[in-house]
Formats: C-alpha cells, structure tokens, sequence
C-alpha cells in the first residue's frame, strides 16, 4: 500500500527508513535521539545499485524490505529530511503500511525513487 502524502495524514509523525538513515548507517545521526524499532515493508524491494551509493525501494509483490520505524518524528525534522532525500527530485515522501514484528500495522512516510531514478537503474 502506497499513498500521496497529501492525504489526510498530514500530522503523522512515523517515518520508515531503509537505507542510509538506519542505524548505524551514515545519516542515521539526523534522527539520533528518536524511538525506533525494526518494520518490515512488504510488496517492495530494495535495489543497491553499486555505483549509486543508496538504496531505492520498487514495488515488488514477491519481496519485502527490512528497516526502522521512528516515532514522534517531528513536522521540522521531516521537513529537514525532505531535503536532504531530494524531495520531488530524487524521491517522493509517500504513506506506506509497513508491519513490526509483534505483527501489528502502522502507516508511516518513507522515501520512494523518482522515475528518474527508476529508469537510471532498473
């Protein structure tokens, strides 16, 4: 399941990450501080073009993607990753239904590739 962002959901505060702003991974320090926890993105996979440098999600019905949810992600702080994800250029901040490991469902943001970037890599 994927959405606009400009739904109903404009106060949701959860952002699902899968690449460089993981844990431990090189922009991970912009949501230091935030509670996450490990989620699960089915219907997508990620593609880690070695030349590229990041990972990007396509929709992919036989796959999943594994990464983090953070909470209580504030509207500045997306704002900041709008940005620094290249926000209508690079990616969209689309509404995604990803899955925790107790099962349960949340909806969240998360970053989905340009067709610029689809057609440069797939």
């Amino acid at each position: 399941m994927m959405e606009s962002k400009e739904s109903k959901h404009q106060n949701l505060d959860k952002v699902f990450v899968y690449g460089t702003l993981q844990s431990g991974q090189s922009r991970n320090y912009i949501l230091s501080g935030l509670k996450f926890e490990k989620a699960t993105l089915m219907n997508f996979r990620k593609k880690e073009p070695p030349d590229l440098g990041f990972p990007f999600i396509v929709r992919d019905n036989n796959s999943e993607v594994t990464g983090e949810i953070y909470y209580e992600v504030s509207n500045s702080l997306i704002n900041q990753l709008d940005l620094i994800e290249g926000e209508g250029k690079l990616y969209h901040r689309v509404i995604v239904k990803v899955q925790l490991d107790s099962g349960k469902e949340l909806k969240a943001f998360t970053y989905y590739p340009s067709e610029i970037l689809i057609k440069n890599y797939i």
